[in-house]
């Protein structure tokens, strides 16, 4: 099996500013700036908003964008959106007492889970509505595209079955390749592709593999390489988006060394890339890709592990950004020494996430022209 180096680790803590609500703080002066000629909007106006919270305790965080001021997510674990920097809560059907908006499309459909007693259910839901709609067998919906597809998944006697909602409506149920189980559904794109992983057992050996299907009701998935086809515990894949191309993002974790790696498969799915590490960061993930500009949007950690040592010097996770090409880049803190985490991304460099102020509250946040943020650790 190969192996990846063991990084020498150097706990670097990036030294952002706090900043006020609706102003981004610069970058550090050491830093770099892109220079891949990424498209920038027009009105490209760099800041880190600050989206408001419902009442009470618990943390925010914001998990999908949709057209100019919407944004969807959770908030003291109640599923709410975002019109501007308000929230506004989606009515909870009786019975069940939370839950979280996962997506939302271009044209204001969102998708999400409910959670009750002992229960899930998947959701569609539009702004102003007096009550949610329940997805037909669904126990999560993960992703919505533009023409309102919805994805998630279910449990039937007792293994996770992938579906595919149009309305209220099962089009079609997402089966894992032959010999494998599935264990996720994660992400569907505007031409129908679906994005997910599964795990092959053999006798007493097991892999992962992430897994894509093509467009089609009668489409076949089809595992995604680089996986290692038998005798590897430790090598788990977890796609997370797809864009309007088929390019897919997730993160490859190996468990071995508590060591996650971002990672992009690009069609025909024959090969993956790993595009590197934050600085002197010992693990991340990508969490979002936006639909056509290639810009891809998770965080920063570091390995237990592989260090740095003692762990406690570890800095705290923190939300980054790849343009595509080039290193990962770092955006701004919310508080100097508070964690951020970066979970969805537009083609208008919105990055939708999370961040934790000077209280140590986490806040669900945005950051606006975000590439113009970013900056090199």
């Amino acid at each position: 099996m190969m192996r990846r180096p063991i990084r020498a680790a150097v706990a670097v803590v990036a030294t952002a500013f706090l900043m006020p609500l609706l102003t981004a703080s610069p970058a550090p002066a050491s830093s770099g700036r892109p220079t891949d000629g990424a498209r920038k909007p027009a009105d490209c106006r760099p800041a880190l908003q600050v989206l408001a919270s419902l009442p009470g305790t618990g943390d925010s965080q914001v998990k999908g964008l949709g057209p100019t001021a919407l944004a969807v997510g959770a908030s003291r674990g109640l599923p709410v959106y975002w019109t501007g920097t308000r929230v506004h809560r989606v009515p909870l059907p009786a019975g069940f007492t939370g839950g979280e908006v996962a997506a939302v499309n271009a044209k204001g459909l969102m998708a999400g889970s409910l959670r009750g007693a002992g229960r899930t259910a998947a959701f569609s839901f539009r702004a102003g509505a007096r009550a949610v709609t329940l997805l037909p067998e669904g126990a999560r919906a993960a992703d919505v595209n533009d023409q309102g597809l919805i994805v998630g998944d279910a449990v039937k006697d007792g293994a996770l079955i992938g579906l595919e909602w149009d309305g209220t409506r099962i089009r079609r149920r997402l089966a894992p390749p032959a010999g494998y189980s599935l264990t996720s559904v994660t992400a569907l794109n505007n031409a129908g592709q679906i994005a997910g992983s599964g795990e092959a057992v053999k006798d007493d050996e097991s892999w992962s593999a992430g897994l894509v299907w093509p467009a089609g009701r009668g489409a076949a998935a089809v595992p995604l390489q680089r996986f290692w086809p038998a005798g590897v515990p430790y090598d788990f894949w977890y796609p997370r988006d797809i864009d309007r191309t088929g390019r897919i993002v997730g993160t490859h974790d190996y468990t071995r060394l508590d060591t996650r790696t971002p990672t992009q498969w690009r069609p025909p799915y024959t090969t993956e890339s790993e595009p590197g590490l934050l600085g002197e960061r010992t693990s991340g993930t990508f969490e979002a890709i936006s639909p056509t500009t290639n810009v891809s949007v998770g965080t920063a950690s570091d390995s237990h592990m592989v260090g740095p040592f003692p762990p406690e010097t570890a800095p705290p996770e923190q939300a980054q950004i790849w343009p595509g090409t080039g290193p990962l880049l770092a955006l701004p803190r919310l508080s100097p020494e508070g964690a951020s985490q970066a979970y969805a991304v537009s083609d208008d460099q919105r990055v939708g996430g999370s961040a934790a102020d000077a209280g140590s509250t986490t806040r669900a946040v945005i950051w606006t022209c975000a590439l113009r943020q970013a900056y090199r650790p």
